[in-house]
């Protein structure tokens, strides 16, 4: 399904446009669309309470217009009221659909933010029509009051595009946004519907169409949202003639003195998605684990230096196995940060393996310079949070948080590697341009360990066939349904990391029933 930023979707209004159609037309579809929908679901609602419109200066209020003048029709004795939020300077559509609607008199009042009657939002239905998706920044003065009476009030609250105060493209609010029971999409879904930091102010969501193809939306660009289906077309083949050569071989590099249990979960995460074989290289401590937690695990343990990291000599014999034996490697989990360790992350860039850069991996290149990643010799996938990623770009956190997805598709398409931009939404952004956006999962996969699961079933995945794009959406979804399987069994407060590992398999069930 794709997820169209603002600026995508004026470009597919374009190409609906310029295919013969006219932004009235459009208008006209969002409208009387959603004021279907309106009918069918709340006529008693309607008839009881009438229909308040909360109307800005653009398009939006005009749509609103559109679905009042829709509802007069259809329901005769409704009430309208009409709130000009932002003062009467509406754009040429809306003033268009207003003289339209004022053909119903004295079934339709107005009224300003300063004559507002008392007891507005006590019943029927509230049209938040103010801004849309051209929302962003903070709400103008004199507008909280009005969004505050109708967020207490017991009237449907429903956004249209979305709720006023919401920032479309990346899900970031102001404190006294529109609180949607409903939200109507118009054509396509937006961001904001999916993140999670703001798609519970927009409460239900429902796509409604106007006008604009299936065609149109991919051209116009877009997110894809994963789903079951998508990830299904992109997990690697079993057949029934096959050995455990066929499924691949990973290597995981990691673990340290302080941080044995890293390597443990990564491949403990590999083996749950299929891999024929996985490798454990790392120090003796960090070996205990997975000898007694892995038995499927091959070991290939390496000295400590004084550092309590990789010992420098150990890194010639590490890159000699790396060369000749995985299909693919992950590393960086747990492995520490140092020059030996930065050595060691140069080394698997030039192997031309297959490369999946977790944790202390990308704090080593982040050290050593992203350029290394031009010099990659093979394909590479790097994992970072929000943090990690600000290190490695250059940029602070709120900064990428307000453009996301233009910051992550660039890096992904300047350094020709797969980013797996980590948060509670997250983001895999390919060289090509593509963007998939991931938005289940729940506040229990955040907790230490949770990342090294993921980092391990996108390398076991990898090693497995899956293409470097299709192993990172395949990792990121099931590893977010593992941990909805789980929260549903054990809660978000008493789930683990560990226990989100018993329930990839269940994942994997959920996907391949379609």
């Amino acid at each position: 399904m794709r997820v169209l930023t603002s600026d995508q979707m004026r470009l597919a209004e374009k190409l609906a446009v310029d295919a013969g159609s006219s932004y009235e037309e459009l208008m006209e579809q969002a409208g009387q669309g959603a004021a279907s929908l309106l009918w069918n679901r709340e006529r008693a609602r309607l008839q009881q309470g009438g229909l308040t419109v909360l109307l800005g200066r653009g398009n939006n209020g005009g749509d609103g217009l559109v679905i009042a003048r829709a509802l007069l029709e259809a329901l005769p004795d409704i009430q309208v009221r009409l709130i000009f939020c932002l003062g009467e300077q509406l754009s040429e559509l809306a003033i268009l659909n207003l003289a339209r609607l004022e053909q119903f008199g004295e079934r339709v009042q107005r009224f300003s933010l300063d004559t507002l009657p008392e007891n507005l939002f006590t019943g029927g239905v509230v049209l938040d029509g103010i801004f849309g998706t051209g929302f962003h920044g903070s709400l103008p003065e004199g507008l909280q009051p009005v969004l505050r009476a109708a967020n207490d009030g017991e009237a449907l609250r429903v956004a249209l595009d979305i709720p006023t105060g919401v920032n479309g493209d990346n899900g970031l609010l102001d404190p006294d946004s529109f609180q949607a029971s409903v939200t109507y999409a118009f054509a396509a879904l937006k961001p904001a519907h999916l993140l999670k930091s703001s798609r519970e102010l927009c409460g239900e969501t429902v796509v409604v169409p106007i006008g604009i193809t299936e065609e149109m939306l991919a051209e116009a660009g877009g997110l894809i949202r994963m789903d079951k289906s998508t990830v299904r077309s992109l997990l690697p083949v079993r057949t029934a003639d096959s050995h455990k050569g066929s499924y691949g071989k990973l290597l995981g590099i990691g673990g340290s003195g302080t941080m044995t249990g890293a390597v443990l979960l990564s491949m403990s995460g590999a083996v749950r998605c299929g891999v024929g074989l996985v490798m454990a290289a790392a120090p003796e401590i960090a070996m205990q684990p997975v000898r007694i937690s892995l038995p499927e695990a091959l070991q290939y343990p390496f000295p400590l230096g004084k550092d309590g990291l990789i010992d420098a000599g150990a890194v010639p014999k590490l890159l000699k196995k790396a060369a000749d034996w995985p299909d693919a490697i992950l590393c960086g989990c747990g492995l520490g940060l140092g020059p030996t360790a930065q050595q060691l992350v140069e080394g698997v860039l030039s192997l031309g393996k297959p490369l999946v850069l977790d944790a202390d991996g990308l704090g080593n290149l982040a050290r050593m310079g992203t350029n290394w990643l031009q010099k990659a010799a093979g394909p590479v996938i790097l994992t970072p949070h929000m943090a990690e990623f600000s290190r490695l770009c250059g940029r602070s956190v709120p900064e990428i948080r307000e453009n996301r997805i233009s910051i992550a598709r660039e890096f992904a398409q300047e350094y020709g590697v797969i980013l797996v931009l980590k948060d509670s939404s997250t983001l895999v952004a390919s060289p090509d341009g593509a963007v998939y956006l991931n938005d289940n999962g729940n506040s229990g996969l955040s907790r230490g360990g949770s990342g090294d699961t993921l980092a391990g079933m996108i390398a076991g995945l990898l090693a497995e066939g899956s293409t470097p794009v299709g192993a990172a959406v395949c990792g990121v979804y099931l590893h977010a349904l593992a941990g909805d399987l789980t929260a549903a069994e054990l809660t978000q407060y008493g789930m683990t990391i560990t226990d989100v590992i018993q329930h990839i398999p269940q994942a994997f069930r959920e996907v391949l029933a379609g």
